[in-house]
């Protein structure tokens, strides 16, 4: 074999290498990097229940979500979750667009 071919197998060896770990990656490995699955329920609890109530519904200082979840929109949830309603409700709690979907979702899911 010439030095040529010596240096194209080379060559083809590499890459077939290099490649070869690549492909081992899926779309699905790249996908659940970027997509963690959002569990709603604990951010609903982290974020919402010292205010709403452990069983979320309602205290002194903050109505039911059940209630709030059987009247309003997600929309609408998801705007009060992002900007706040005075007096008491701040907003940006949660800043993630995803995550306060995921809760607004699961509030307006609460079932009596």
């Amino acid at each position: 074999m010439s030095l040529r071919g010596i240096g194209i197998v080379l060559v083809l060896f590499v890459l077939g290498v290099a490649f070869s770990g690549f492909a081992s990656y899926s779309a699905d490995t790249f996908q659940h990097k970027e997509e963690k699955a959002i569990d709603a329920e604990k951010l609903v609890m982290q974020n919402c229940a010292s205010c709403h109530g452990k069983d979320l519904k309602g205290t002194e200082t903050a109505p039911s979500l059940y209630e709030k979840g059987q009247k309003l929109s997600a929309e609408t949830i998801q705007q009060i979750i992002a900007d706040g309603v005075a007096p008491n409700m701040p907003g940006g709690i949660i800043k993630d667009h995803k995550e306060i979907s995921a809760v607004a979702n699961y509030i307006t899911n609460l079932e009596k």
